[in-house]
């Protein structure tokens, strides 16, 4: 469809599918005139042909289309290219598509007719992502082949000095769970501090520690550092404390040795949706001793994830988290709008309260609640401190 004359050689290479035809030429000639470089596609299994043979900047997809839906075009193009970002556009969205969307990796999903202003700027920062994933996995892919480590360190020892140096400085702050109803707290999430430089945040300590094992010292060590801040906890509040899959199994949980048992019927153990279904299902086995200790389990970063709803049925949960992902732009995107509404249905429908958690406007909170959600964790109540912050609303 591109022009050549018409648009940079340098442009960024936008693959259009729709079997729409009157859809495939509006939005070519839209991202034409933004000065996209843009091939057009009106199945997905012609889609999936030019994959083969040409690297792409961004895809956009409807998602209901005869042959192969958006969603399973997304399942089958992974094949080909693991980091090109996907937009999904629909005319009706559905909770089931944007759940398997999220868990196929696609960057957003866009209720249709898409406003042109919205549509062009969704490409353009998906573009922009997606040659930053690509620019990433190049210098992995390189690291790898000249024996070069990707981290700052690269020998055992080095790590495990650097290792002791973070643990020693972990410190616990806890951010408030409302209830914008009721303006009262359910309970505090803790949240790990480090001093440590090299590590931004948890998860780059967590991946450091399970490169060399060190994964449970990790656990046992947060989890002593949190049973020892808690003594102004007030009463009836929750404590949320995120935990792996694998704790359970380790003596992190439940045992003589585990920290968080005495206080377990203050505790709920938020587990990520984003782990894999092996180690829910681990977990799973162990549900009913960790109830029985008085535990509660959540189910953190919901529709994030790979594992689905099947983490209801594993481990009957007695909240849910809803991600901050899915709720960004609620009060103007109405697909948005459509989602979270279902989601928060089938929490109902399960009697398992929903949390958003990130809320950072006023306009995020009031559309939550105007939904339905009442639950809610963000830095428009209180950021995390070293205390237990009373909240604002």
């Amino acid at each position: 469809m591109t022009n050549p004359s018409a648009v940079s050689p340098n442009a960024r290479r936008v693959l259009v599918i729709d079997d729409e035809l009157a859809v495939l030429r509006v939005v070519g000639l839209l991202l034409e005139r933004n000065g996209f470089s843009v091939d057009t596609a009106s199945s997905a299994s012609e889609g999936l042909e030019l994959l083969k043979t040409r690297r792409y900047h961004v895809v956009l997809s409807d998602i209901i289309m005869p042959e192969l839906s958006g969603v399973e075009f997304l399942r089958e193009m992974r094949r080909y290219d693991m980091d090109v970002p996907v937009i999904l556009m629909t005319a009706g969205p559905t909770l089931d598509s944007a759940l398997d969307a999220i868990a196929y990796g696609a960057q957003q999903y866009l209720l249709k007719p898409v406003e042109p202003d919205a549509l062009v700027q969704s490409v353009g920062r998906a573009a922009a992502l997606g040659e930053l994933a690509r620019l990433k996995r190049s210098a992995l892919a390189s690291a790898a082949k000249t024996g070069i480590e990707p981290m700052p360190f690269g020998d055992r020892a080095t790590l495990e000095v650097i290792l002791k140096r973070a643990f020693d400085s972990i410190t616990v702050v806890f951010q408030p769970i409302v209830s914008v109803k009721n303006r009262t707290v359910l309970g505090y999430e803790a949240f790990m501090r480090c001093d440590e430089g090299l590590f931004a945040n948890y998860a780059q300590l967590l991946a450091a520690s399970e490169r060399i094992g060190w994964r449970t010292t990790l656990a046992r060590t947060l989890f002593h550092r949190i049973g020892e801040s808690i003594g102004d906890l007030p009463e009836q509040a929750l404590l949320f404390v995120n935990m792996h899959p694998l704790d359970a199994q380790e003596g992190l949980i439940l045992g003589p040795e585990a920290p968080l048992e005495p206080i377990a019927g203050s505790v709920v153990l938020d587990v990520s949706e984003r782990c894999s279904s092996d180690h829910l299902l681990a977990l799973a086995r162990e549900a009913e001793l960790i109830r029985g200790a008085g535990y509660r389990i959540a189910i953190d970063d919901l529709g994030t994830g790979p594992s689905g709803l099947a983490a209801f049925t594993r481990l009957s949960p007695a909240f849910a988290k809803l991600d901050r992902s899915l709720f960004i732009g609620l009060d103007r995107d109405p697909a948005c709008a459509q989602v979270v509404r279902a989601m928060t249905a089938l929490c109902k429908e399960l009697n398992t309260p929903l949390i958003a958690e990130g809320v950072e406007t006023v306009a995020e909170r009031d559309a939550l609640a105007a939904i339905g959600i009442d639950l809610m964790q963000g830095n428009i109540f209180s950021k995390p401190a070293k205390g237990f912050n009373a909240p604002s609303f």
